[in-house]
């Protein structure tokens, strides 16, 4: 299985068919990973496509493996999106794939779309919805790095050592 993974932001088009060109590069990982296609689902919580490869629906899969499937809620709760939403999609000779109506829909795509690598899976959005989306993300990895900075730069500080009686002046 490869460990690439999927970067960048690449804008793209959806066609009258309901059709959009997966990235080359991004082909190219999905085949890595012998991906017969690429998994696509709605987004948990709506506005956007999630796209996968096999690696990490084998990964999945083996966490819902850990899960009693006739007794656990839990395990029913995650199948339901992880298996039962997804889709594994076929990708044609021009790298494209036909996104089901009920995915546009759910997404909100229009004509223009945006590939969004986020690592293991990658998102598809309306660049327009995208956009509060995206500010919204980076002032979180700002507030979270400026979090890290603070705490290195505590551990950093000389501790105090604790007074001594000698440092108290007892008489």
């Amino acid at each position: 299985m490869s460990n690439q993974r999927f970067i960048s932001t690449v804008a793209g088009t959806l066609d009258g068919k309901g059709r959009v060109c997966i990235p080359a590069s991004w082909r190219q990982i999905l085949s890595a990973q012998d991906t017969h296609g690429v998994y696509i689902c709605p987004n948990l919580e709506g506005g956007s496509l999630d796209g996968f490869g096999q690696a990490l629906m084998d990964a999945e899969c083996e966490r819902l493996d850990t899960l009693d499937p006739l007794l656990s809620a839990l395990h029913d709760d995650l199948a339901t999106h992880i298996t039962a939403e997804s889709m594994l999609l076929p990708i044609d000779e021009n790298g494209r794939i036909r996104l089901p109506e009920d995915f546009i829909q759910a997404a909100g795509l229009k004509d223009k779309v945006v590939f969004v690598g986020l690592g293991r899976k990658f998102q598809i959005w309306d660049p327009v919805a995208y956009a509060p989306v995206k500010a919204k993300r980076l002032a979180g990895a700002l507030a979270e790095r400026s979090a890290r900075a603070a705490k290195e730069e505590a551990a950093r500080e000389p501790v105090a050592a604790p007074p001594t009686p000698q440092s108290i002046g007892t008489p």
